[in-house]
């Protein structure tokens, strides 16, 4: 499994497989060995390498989207895999109130 920053996507002709949609990412390095084992598997930690880790792939290969936040404060070349959340997340609030009945809310739904 790896992690990249994509940078953009783009369709070229390729021999023997026609025209394939591609994406050129800046590929992490592999996930910090010690601090998965210590974590239990769940701090997954990579190394950002930038232009030097450029890989080009087809984009079937992509199986998700996470974000990958500096794991230090200031960001070092350290940063740890975050999974987003999706739109399921909204349902988990409970009810939410009628904006028409306090008129101080300052939330917009």
């Amino acid at each position: 499994m790896y992690f990249g920053e994509v940078q953009y996507f783009f369709q070229a002709e390729v021999p023997e497989h026609g025209i394939m949609t591609l994406a050129l990412a800046s590929v992490y390095g592999s996930p910090d060995q010690r601090i998965l084992a210590e974590s239990s598997n769940a701090l997954w930690t990579c190394t950002y390498s930038g232009h030097d880790g450029f890989q080009v792939f087809p984009v079937t290969w992509i199986k998700s989207c996470v974000a990958m936040p500096p794991l230090n404060k200031p960001a070092d070349e350290w940063f740890f895999v975050c999974e987003k959340m999706g739109l399921e997340v909204a349902s988990m609030g409970g009810d939410v109130e009628d904006s028409n009945e306090n008129e101080d809310n300052d939330m917009y739904l």
